[in-house]
């Protein structure tokens, strides 16, 4: 019996956090016939300049850890932490000279993982997504669990204070929902728009934002089957236009 409660908790926990929607990680498959032999792993988190491949220093932030609240590391070239296999992990760094980086993660089933930060110099036409910016459903407001990933994209443009970006919005709509494109395009502009007036409230410069609307034209599961795939598709990416 023991063994069954085990499963039980572990499938619980992967199904508890909120789902993920634009790192392009699939959808970890969970095997209920088979107890995890590894409960306990060892993450070993190392921070690279993406052009030389030398370490650099950084602040990393781990969503997952703590199921509260984000866990910052500071200044750290690489570290070795120990973590739950079956949860679902964010890393996200923000560093002048160097766009923002995120990434949406479960681990592999190892006694270590090794997870290379890859921090790309700040050019133009760089883009990337910024994980953990959510919507409900079909809305537009920011749904309020956002807000840390908000709060790493302003630290972003403060800490790069030449760099303009556009931010880009995209919707989550398969042939099955049978809705005009006009309707996916308005949705995602105005999600757009909702991160940008964030922004902007917060003291960054207007001219520093622009927005579009990519509607469900670029959609990374076109025929999404799980809640997972369906958020993953609703996602908010930024593009650097200016330095």
């Amino acid at each position: 019996m023991k063994w069954i409660v085990f499963v039980c908790i572990a499938v619980l926990a992967a199904f508890a956090v909120d789902p993920a929607h634009a790192q392009f990680v699939s959808e970890r498959a969970i095997d209920s016939t088979n107890t995890a032999e590894i409960e306990e792993q060892k993450m070993v988190l190392r921070v690279l300049d993406s052009s030389s491949r030398r370490e650099v220093r950084a602040d990393v932030v781990v969503k997952g850890l703590n199921p509260r609240k984000p866990v910052v590391f500071r200044d750290i070239e690489d570290t070795t932490i120990v973590f739950k296999n079956y949860r679902l992990y964010t890393v996200s760094v923000v560093k002048k000279g160097y766009m923002y980086y995120a990434r949406k993660f479960w681990p592999d089933e190892s006694i270590q993982h090794i997870e290379n930060i890859e921090l790309k110099p700040l050019r133009v036409g760089l883009k990337t997504s910024v994980e953990d910016i959510t919507f409900l459903g079909d809305q537009t407001e920011i749904y309020h669990k956002s807000l840390p990933a908000l709060e790493e994209l302003l630290q972003f443009l403060k800490t790069n204070e030449n760099v303009k970006i556009m931010i880009i919005g995209h919707a989550n709509g398969p042939e099955s929902e049978k809705k005009s494109p006009s309707v996916y395009k308005k949705g995602s502009e105005k999600r757009a728009e909702a991160v940008r007036d964030y922004l902007i409230q917060r003291g960054i410069q207007a001219d520093r934002l622009a927005t579009r609307g990519a509607g469900n034209t670029q959609m990374i599961y076109p025929d999404p089957k799980t809640e997972w795939e369906t958020q993953s598709n609703r996602r908010i990416e930024i593009e650097i236009i200016g330095l």
